[in-house]
């Protein structure tokens, strides 16, 4: 049993590591992977070694195998679990004695509660791992000079039953407070957010609703969420009907991202430019992504599908040419080699392929409402630019202008008028007149009309419990009480 004890919590550790990995902290794996690209080069190696040296060297190499997120949980893992290990032969190798206190345990603990944090390095936990390996080969190499110590070390004596006992209720202290602080120090809001994002890049709708979902339901605010949420109910043919299924208290930013030179939000800005057809725009923010989180295989894979389809075979060639010296990402990248000079790519929609090049245009980098109209109307039947129009404009108060475009709406094939349409067209009636509106051709179902009263007839009472469970999902409570832009419609 006591050589056997250290097998079995190494083993234990292991599984313990890997199903963690794998479950709740599997967005750990996938951020790792995102952020870190190995190349098999000699400009690589060089560079590295030269800039941040040989353990992050080879710490990439390892995260490179994360590609296969069920990989990258046995390595991690096994790395976590094996670092115990080594060092309790190492001490019974020095010392002759075994780890009754179980002290190795410590540093594993440690590091695997430090890796919780997406942004933590790896590097310590690769070098930790590294030097123990050469440590052991060291030591065992020099065991018979060892041996010649091992009468001196003091003896625990004590009887087999309380040396066991002692070392049954350390493991359960360690394993109590290891416990403790994995719960106290879990981050379930970085979970949902990195999971989110990983659920848009496969787009998978359904999953991205549901993180997303589970995030607001604790009746918390964060612009990604939002924007990642907006992109998926757009998906799924709902960003009309479900637009304020919850409160929208970040305004129009939770459609989008404004420029503000924010190194995190570098790294989101493509995914909305992408879907809409913007490629130019999507190409400016993935560039400036890769910027400041380097040459990573999604900002290089991304940077070479939109410089094919905007006509540059050259620079797409530039970032192919790196991810072919990837392990897991060559296939893609001369995949994509092959369609170098057609300049199409599966999945990308260029909106923007007939505008006029003269005279030069300037994107707004601080407002995406004009892109949004240019996209209209450069990209007819474009009904993501269209209802992400009609959605910037409701968020910020502009119904006047939002019924100005709202002829945009000819172009596709609504069964019938949106529910926050017509409550926005009523808020537009209630300010021209009855006779004013009537010139516009546009008419409010009595439904519309019937319940307008009813809120309107809260509204009087100040019954503000009613009003929220009622109309709470409406754009008249959104205007009255929850936009950030104040509560009466913006004119000019």
């Amino acid at each position: 049993m006591k050589r056997k004890l250290p097998f079995i919590l190494t083993v234990l550790l292991f599984f313990i590591y890997t199903g963690l990995y794998g479950d709740v902290l599997s967005h750990i794996i996938f951020y790792h992977e995102q952020h870190h690209l190995f190349l098999f080069s000699s400009h690589y190696f060089t560079q590295q070694i030269e800039t941040v040296g040989w353990m992050s060297y080879l710490t990439d190499f390892i995260i490179q195998f994360f590609y296969y997120p069920w990989l990258g949980c046995i390595i991690l893992g096994g790395i976590l679990a094996s670092i115990y290990g080594l060092l309790t032969y190492n001490i019974q190798i020095i010392t002759g004695k075994n780890d009754w206190l179980q002290l190795s345990l410590i540093p594993s603990l440690y590091l695997f509660l430090q890796t919780m944090a997406a942004d933590y390095s790896l590097v310590p936990v690769v070098s930790c791992w590294l030097f123990l390996i050469f440590f052991t080969l060291l030591n065992l190499l020099f065991s018979p000079y060892w041996k010649k110590i091992h009468p001196f070390v003091p003896e625990w004596k004590c009887s087999t039953k309380v040396t066991y006992s002692i070392t049954i209720v350390v493991i359960a202290v360690y394993a109590v407070t290891a416990s403790y602080l994995f719960i106290h120090s879990y981050n379930m809001s970085e979970h949902r957010m990195i999971k989110a994002e990983q659920a848009v890049k496969e787009k998978n709708w359904d999953e991205v609703l549901r993180q997303t979902g589970k995030y607001l339901d604790k009746r918390r605010n964060n612009q990604l969420i939002y924007y990642f949420r907006h992109l998926a109910l757009y998906h799924k043919g709902e960003l009309l009907s479900h637009l304020f299924d919850y409160p929208q208290p970040l305004g129009v930013k939770g459609l989008y991202f404004p420029w503000n030179s924010d190194s995190r939000e570098s790294e989101y800005g493509h995914f909305l430019y992408e879907e809409l057809g913007h490629i130019n725009e999507a190409q400016r923010w993935e560039f400036e992504a890769m910027v400041v989180w380097g040459e990573t295989a999604p900002h290089l894979l991304n940077l070479a599908r939109y410089n094919i389809i905007i006509g540059r075979p050259r620079v797409a060639q530039r970032f192919l040419n790196l991810l072919k010296q990837s392990l897991f990402y060559a296939e893609e990248a001369k995949r994509l080699e092959t369609v170098l000079s057609s300049g199409k790519v599966e999945g990308l929609h260029y909106a923007l392929a007939h505008a006029p090049t003269h005279p030069a245009r300037f994107a707004n980098v601080m407002n995406i409402g004009p892109e949004l109209l240019y996209l209209c109307e450069q990209d007819q039947g474009n009904r993501m630019a269209f209802e992400y129009l009609m959605c910037d404009l409701l968020l910020s108060n502009q119904v006047v202008r939002f019924v100005e475009y709202l002829p945009f709406i000819q172009q596709f094939d609504y069964p019938e008028m949106p529910a926050i349409f017509e409550e926005a067209l009523l808020m537009y009636k209630l300010g021209i007149g009855e006779e004013a509106f009537a010139a516009t051709g546009y008419v409010i179902r009595p439904q519309t009309e019937q319940r307008f009263a009813r809120y309107y007839q809260l509204f009087q009472q100040k019954d503000n419990y009613r009003l929220r469970k009622e109309f709470g999902k409406t754009y008249w409570y959104y205007l009255n009480f929850v936009s950030p832009y104040g509560n009466k419609i913006i004119t000019n």
